[in-house]
């Protein structure tokens, strides 16, 4: 890893906790399911919740949340199943944002300059081998202990960490030999 590393929450994890909420949402309003002055609201504020995060808005994005599940708990009396789990879906990511405050950065500039918001490529190739390699049909398949052990070498290489952990774990101590019984090299001796 490049010094020195900044610890950034994926984009992905984060728009994979807000798109069952809105999936609810725009069931709700196209089934017009529940109280309807909440529905358009609704939508819109997990969209808002969204777009805050995305720009790094940490703070407006938890204070517009709380906001949100306050409405869908006071509306939560009529019964409504579709609610209730938008409320629960909505407390998971209030709980996840809040603890990840700090490791939640301004997305859309990221994007804009360059940079990657998401692993989905590294993870992408760690998913492909692994999966090529536990698979059955293969002459040689690993265990599920093998794939974990490689996993850390192939850590420990790219952390360049691998070189100091194979030193102190292999060293080997110089045994007390008196001077005049310890080998000579080939060629010392010949000379």
């Amino acid at each position: 890893m490049p010094k020195p590393t900044a610890h950034i929450i994926d984009w992905f994890h984060i728009a994979m906790k807000i798109q069952p909420m809105q999936q609810i949402a725009d069931h709700m309003a196209r089934s017009r399911s529940g109280p309807l002055e909440t529905l358009p609201a609704t939508d819109r504020d997990i969209r808002a919740v969204k777009w805050r995060l995305w720009h790094g808005q940490v703070d407006r994005a938890i204070r517009d949340l709380e906001q949100l599940l306050a409405r869908l708990k006071a509306s939560q009396g009529d019964g409504e199943f579709s609610i209730a789990r938008l409320h629960s879906l909505g407390s998971q990511l209030l709980t996840y944002v809040r603890s990840n405050r700090g490791a939640i950065v301004n997305y859309g500039k990221r994007y804009r300059a360059g940079l990657r918001v998401a692993t989905t490529l590294a993870e992408l190739a760690v998913n492909s081998l692994v999966a090529k390699r536990m698979v059955k049909k293969q002459q040689m398949r690993w265990s599920l202990h093998g794939a974990h052990m490689l996993m850390q070498v192939r850590t420990a290489d790219l952390n360049g960490e691998l070189h100091d952990r194979l030193r102190t774990r292999f060293r080997q101590p110089e045994p007390t030999v008196p001077p005049m019984f310890k080998p000579k090299p080939p060629l010392l001796r010949a000379a």
